[in-house]
């Protein structure tokens, strides 16, 4: 039973790769051809394609083949799983900023078209912005709260960066709950709340895998910057004693981790 709905999940894949190139090449670039140089026709495609097509196809298959086995993954827009939640701080929004500020990050930008056309310039004329902002990922079924970052080098190319997702403190974590990280969670602005981390290294810009999104390259080895961004607070005496839940190794895609999700007290 096994091997025939794994063939069965690999047949609608399939499918949906054959629909999804035939419709790019006959009912986008063949139409935009003929009206457009083959230039301008090329460079339109790739922009539907990557940005509205490949997302939606995306979407459309996980909605068949998703397996749910990985729920302490944050999800990008189209769906896919992408940096791994690694920290959890107990303590006030004031008191995230104020430690992260401590030790010389940046809170970053919210991602508005001037933002995007800043970094967009910094990014191309190799010029700083130390608050350049993160694109979207989703957790609880809704984007990012605040973000921090420490740029490496002189531009936003690179660098040590983690979003945060609030959550009230009243809650009950389990990172093996798949219900508690997919549901939208309703947030009690008037108490203290649980910060749910992703922190990782971004080493440059490439692109996206399946969409072909121009994004940055992060580096896979999630666990180094989980204990670059606690030592760093560490150092700096910002936070507490540090736990660990030991949710078990893994490797999936790009990603390679001891599976351990630290968890922190804030010191205001």
């Amino acid at each position: 039973m096994k091997f025939l709905i794994r063939w069965l999940q690999r047949l609608v894949i399939g499918m949906m790769a054959l629909i999804v190139i035939w419709f790019i090449s006959t009912q986008i670039y063949e139409r935009l051809e003929d009206r457009l140089s083959m230039f301008l026709a090329l460079v339109i495609t790739y922009l539907i394609s990557a940005y509205i097509v490949l997302p939606v196809a995306t979407h459309l298959t996980l909605m068949i083949t998703r397996k749910g086995k990985i729920p302490r993954f944050t999800r990008a827009a189209d769906g896919l799983y992408v940096d791994p939640v690694n920290i959890i701080f107990d303590g006030t929004r004031d008191e995230l900023e104020n430690v992260f500020k401590n030790i010389g990050w940046y809170k970053a930008d919210k991602l508005t078209i001037k933002s995007g056309i800043k970094m967009f310039f910094s990014v191309l004329l190799n010029k700083a912005y130390l608050k350049a902002p993160f694109g979207l990922l989703f957790l609880f079924g809704r984007k990012q709260d605040i973000g921090f970052q420490k740029a490496i080098g002189n531009s936003p190319k690179r660098r040590h960066h983690i979003r945060f997702w609030a959550t009230n403190t009243d809650k009950i974590i389990n990172p093996l709950d798949i219900k508690y990280w997919t549901k939208k969670q309703k947030i009690n602005r008037d108490k203290a709340f649980t910060w749910i981390g992703a922190g990782s290294e971004d080493m440059g810009i490439g692109f996206k895998k399946i969409s072909y999104q121009i994004t940055h390259r992060v580096d896979p080895e999630v666990d180094e910057e989980r204990d670059y961004i606690l030592s760093e607070l560490k150092k700096a005496n910002c936070i507490g004693r540090i736990k660990y839940y030991k949710a078990g190794a893994f490797k999936v895609g790009k990603y390679v981790s001891d599976g351990k999700i630290a968890v922190v007290k804030l010191k205001s």
